[in-house]
């Protein structure tokens, strides 16, 4: 069936091909014209399936470093408009192993004959194209004035292979910064195992090796050059957990302190055009003894290194976390943390201090730069779980998604470039055979296609709970340990947050779940038998790792100092343990477990309440990154843990009856999740938890060309 062309019919809707538009009764969406062409592929092959594969051939031209999370992205854009359209009804089926396919039966429109039409005067037709241009002036007019009132939010379609690699070496290599006249690149790197340095890269030679620039136990930041390239101007943080900024000169290799940054949260810095003025995030303690944060001024050419502040208008007690120089110096555009600690960029006039909001809230944002001679930014920021880069027109209002996921601290350089590091990193569930004779290697239980985290795996139900972005955004699902029946579970809303930490009621009825959404956790209650969900009003501002208690009639949660009981209504029924502790598990026998810190763990016994150390001197990778094992028939109870230690990362078991520790595997920095927890599948004898796919991080460039006009 052609489907370039001519409308066609699915179900109740009607796809018109060259007006990018799915109807469906009286409403309509307007899709991207990759959705459209993609679900044109999908009507070709009816009734039979397709694979990714053939997909990402035909509509992203066999690019699969883009078009694997591109179809994915479409995938479920295209679902969730047929579900807001047509909500009773069924149309893109997932072929587990195979590909998509779709349920609907396809038809074709036939175009309508065109009826015979009187003809115009030519008077008449130029009062008609009056009264048009007429008509367009005034929507332009209309739609210019508007958008200052309303920010546009724009889809951006980026050209294939338009994104090029710079750097490609093993470890991350972050924060990029490049010269002025676009000769040199210097970046953060870490190599894995080992601190961070910078270095610096001739981009007129990309073959030669990058040469070090700073070799010491500080971990280096992003760095900014001078406008004669001969300085380079960065932060770091030193063992001591102070924040310094540093000159650096490229000429002789010296180097000089200028002054002290944000400690806490993030920091950052930016030189003017002109090279007079270094802008940083600093520190200020206010009357009432709280520290804050300021946007500090330092001229470079003073003697004496005169320090100022910009003044903080009516965000005195807000912090800053980004900051870029506008061309002219005379703003700079900041991110700060607003509402419920989520972040958005404002405008900052440097004389008066002044604010000017210019974006709606994110979780997170992370970095941003201004344009060298444009009214245009460039950020990345967290939305709806995924990280990707944005730019944002000034004069415009207007908000656009690049699409590019993990675009991650963006910088200009001079003739408009894009330089950026990607953080992509997805996480899949990962198991692992113990107690064999011979050691097995980790392997993947789900699909590399989607990150999943934290596994949670129930005896009663024979089901692996975990969470993932499958869907477009974070949502509950169950699998069987051989990855068969998938299904998700709940349904939030696209803007909803992160869910963290789902744990089963050990007789397998209850699922308890975190939602962290615009910088608060809500705790929920989910009955897996009833299929339905219910917020419990746990007074605590971040509750993490909440567990159940052996009868599963209550659950035990941490305040971040103590642990404490609240029934399955919410009611809080006291402290649990009467040490601090931020974590507790309670066994059969009805013991307690519980840690405060990454170096040991407690126990409470039930029958005396005396609490003592059980396990010492133990490097945790999280306060909450181990997992108790009863004994059965293959070994002692067992308690398995995430060990690590600077250069050494390890699956490790601490032997409860022999009370001896030891190690399981020997993994590379990041081979796993340190928050995403362990859990055990009794009948396979399998420790799953959340691993890192690849732990690289590399530095890529967006050329101008590819930029929005």
């Amino acid at each position: 069936m052609e489907t370039t062309h001519h409308a066609y019919r699915l179900g109740r809707c009607t796809i018109n091909p060259l007006e990018n538009k799915l109807v469906c009764d009286d409403s309509e969406h307007v899709l991207q014209p990759k959705f459209i062409e993609l679900l044109g592929c999908l009507v070709a092959r009816y009734p039979e399936p397709i694979t990714r594969e053939e997909l990402i051939n035909l509509v992203w031209d066999g690019n699969h470093f883009v078009g694997e999370k591109a179809l994915t992205n479409a995938i479920w854009h295209l679902r969730k408009a047929f579900k807001e359209l047509d909500p009773n009804s069924s149309y893109i089926e997932t072929l587990r192993k195979t590909g998509y396919r779709l349920v609907q039966s396809p038809e074709k429109i036939e175009q309508q004959p065109k009826e015979n039409t009187p003809s115009f005067k030519r008077s008449q037709l130029y009062s008609v194209a009056a009264v048009f241009i007429l008509c367009v002036f005034a929507a332009c007019v209309f739609w210019y004035v508007s958008s200052y009132q309303t920010k546009q939010h724009t889809a951006f379609v980026m050209p294939i292979n338009s994104i090029e690699s710079v750097t490609a070496s093993p470890g991350r290599e972050i924060y990029p910064a490049v010269s002025n006249d676009q000769h040199y690149l210097v970046y953060s790197w870490r190599l894995l195992d080992k601190s961070a340095d910078l270095y610096l890269r001739d981009l007129h030679f990309p073959e030669h090796p990058a040469k070090q620039l700073t070799d010491s136990a500080q971990t280096e930041g992003r760095s900014v050059f001078s406008p004669d390239s001969s300085t380079l101007y960065y932060y770091r943080y030193t063992q001591s957990n102070a924040c310094e900024i540093v000159k650096l000169s490229l000429v002789n290799a010296t180097s000089v302190v200028l002054s002290e940054c944000r400690r806490e949260g993030g920091t950052d810095l930016d030189v003017s055009a002109d090279g007079k003025t270094l802008a940083y995030i600093g520190e200020y303690v206010t009357e009432a003894g709280e520290t804050v944060s300021r946007i500090k001024l330092l001229n470079l050419e003073s003697d004496n290194l005169h320090e100022t502040s910009i003044p903080c208008d009516d965000y005195c007690h807000i912090n800053d976390e980004s900051v870029s120089f506008s061309p002219d110096a005379k703003y700079v555009v900041v991110t700060r943390n607003v509402e419920n600690d989520q972040q958005a960029l404002f405008m900052v006039d440097v004389q008066t201090g002044q604010a000017k909001r210019l974006t709606p809230n994110f979780a997170f944002i992370h970095g941003v730069d201004w344009h060298p001679n444009k009214n245009l930014l460039v950020f990345s920021a967290t939305k709806g779980g995924k990280r990707y880069g944005f730019f944002f027109d000034i004069e415009k209002q207007k908000l656009i998604n690049t699409q590019v996921a993990g675009m991650s601290s963006p910088r200009y350089s001079a003739d408009g470039s894009v330089y950026f590091h990607q953080w992509d990193i997805d996480k899949v569930i990962t198991r692992l055979k113990i107690d064999e004779q011979v050691a097995s290697s980790p392997f993947s239980m789900l699909s590399t296609n989607f990150s999943s985290l934290f596994p949670e795996y129930n005896s009663v139900q024979k089901k692996l709970l975990y969470v993932s972005n499958e869907s477009g955004s974070s949502q509950l699902w169950i699998v069987n340990p051989d990855a068969s029946s998938r299904k998700q579970l709940t349904s939030f809303p696209h803007v909803i947050g992160q869910i963290f930490d789902p744990t089963w009621s050990k007789d397998g009825r209850y699922i308890l779940f975190s939602v962290l959404d615009k910088g608060q956790s809500t705790l929920y209650l989910y009955d897996f038998k009833l299929d339905k969900r219910q917020a419990l009003n746990i007074p605590f501002a971040y509750a993490r790792k909440p567990t159940w208690s052996s009868d599963n009639q209550s659950i035990l949660v941490s305040d971040n100092d103590y642990v404490y009981r609240f029934d399955l209504k919410g009611n809080n029924l006291g402290k649990v343990i009467s040490s601090p502790a931020k974590y507790a598990v309670q066994l059969s026998s009805g013991d307690i477990l519980f840690t405060d810190n990454n170096k040991a763990i407690w126990i409470k016994h039930h029958e005396t309440g005396q609490e003592q150390v059980l396990v010492d001197d133990i490097y945790l990778a999280r306060h909450f990154s181990w997992l108790y094992v009863s004994k059965n028939e293959y070994h002692n109870a067992r308690i398995y843990y995430f060990k690590v230690r600077v250069g050494d990362y390890r699956i490790s078991y601490y032997d409860v009856v022999k009370k001896q520790h030891f190690d399981v595997m020997a993994l590379p920095e990041r081979a796993y999740s340190r928050s995403s927890g362990l859990t055990y599948v009794d009948d396979e004898r399998w420790l799953v938890y959340t691993g890192y796919l690849s732990p690289e991080i590399e530095i890529k460039r967006l050329p101008a060309a590819f930029l929005p006009q």
